[in-house]
């Protein structure tokens, strides 16, 4: 499962960083989600899939606040945008990265079964 989750929100994001047009609320954020949810994975694959692994968890939290600012950044910018360019652009694919990467946390945070956690 994080393979698809990570998939989705390297696309997500890369979508936004080619598409938004701005740099400070688009593909700034954008890059750094896709680039960090990458090496959380490479990071997660070589340890070999470990169970409740601070390191990956604590490693996408940057990348929550990335899409957060993407969300909000604009309007704090005072960004010039149409509501649905801002619905496009920001909004949607800020609730969507904030999800996906939320998921991805909640998937390496999970505990062993047998542990009794």
């Amino acid at each position: 499962m994080p393979k698809y989750l990570t998939a989705a929100a390297v696309v997500l994001a890369l979508w936004v960083a080619v598409r938004s047009g701005e740099v400070w609320t688009g593909m700034v954020p954008a890059s750094l989600i896709a680039a960090v949810a990458l090496f959380d994975y490479w990071l997660w694959e070589r340890g070999n899939r470990p169970w409740h692994d601070w390191t990956v968890i604590l490693l996408l939290l940057p990348a929550i606040f990335a899409a957060v600012w993407m969300g909000v950044g604009a309007l704090l910018l005072d960004v010039t945008r149409t509501d649905s360019e801002r619905l496009l652009y920001e909004v949607g694919p800020a609730i969507g990265l904030v999800g996906l990467l939320c998921t991805l946390i909640s998937y390496h945070g999970r505990h062993h079964p047998g542990d009794g956690s």
